[in-house]
């Protein structure tokens, strides 16, 4: 889905990355707590990437179970790894408000499309599982499990492998050019 001015949200991501970069301040303390965050976010995303075979049927196992969006919500927490890592309150504020407002107009839009496609079963599952909150679901007897083939097919080691670099690259940040 595109975004403001034809970007997506991969361009965004790659946008606040860098921007973040320039503006951190990090300190070990900082990217400890931040990189635990991250790592937090990307297990959840690892997890949700595992169960859900996109263009599928409607995926209500595993952290769906909990909750409807969890690879946003893992990226979520992964955003406010990194903005504790910028350790600058204002830009991790703006960055946080800036990745909320691109994910809930993509989890929005998403919800529109699972419904055109599920119908009453979307609405039903809907009523049952928040969005973005979790909730511990109602024992289920045992549905999709957890698969690396998925997790490889929705291309989710690319998103660790950047996640990853970007994670290093805060921590190399200290030994940069100071700067004037």
């Amino acid at each position: 889905m595109r975004l403001l001015w034809g970007l997506r949200r991969i361009h965004v991501h790659l946008l606040l990355a860098l921007l973040a970069l320039l503006l951190a301040r990090p300190s070990q303390r900082a990217n400890v707590a931040g990189t635990m965050l991250v790592a937090l976010g990307l297990a959840l995303r690892i997890w949700a990437a595992g169960v859900l075979e996109k263009g599928g049927e409607l995926c209500t196992d595993g952290p769906y179970r909990c909750v409807r969006h969890p690879l946003y919500l893992g990226s979520l927490i992964a955003a406010v790894g990194f903005s504790v890592m910028v350790n600058v309150l204002w830009a991790s504020l703006l960055f946080l408000v800036i990745f909320i407002i691109v994910y809930a107009a993509q989890a929005l839009a998403e919800e529109q499309l699972l419904r055109v496609r599920f119908g009453h079963m979307h609405l039903d599952y809907a009523r049952r599982v928040p969005m973005m909150i979790p909730r511990l679901p109602a024992p289920q007897v045992q549905g999709r499990t957890w698969q690396l083939r998925r997790v490889l097919v929705n291309r989710e080691h690319y998103h660790l492998l950047v996640t990853c670099l970007l994670v290093l690259l805060f921590y190399a940040r200290p030994y940069w050019p100071p700067r004037y």
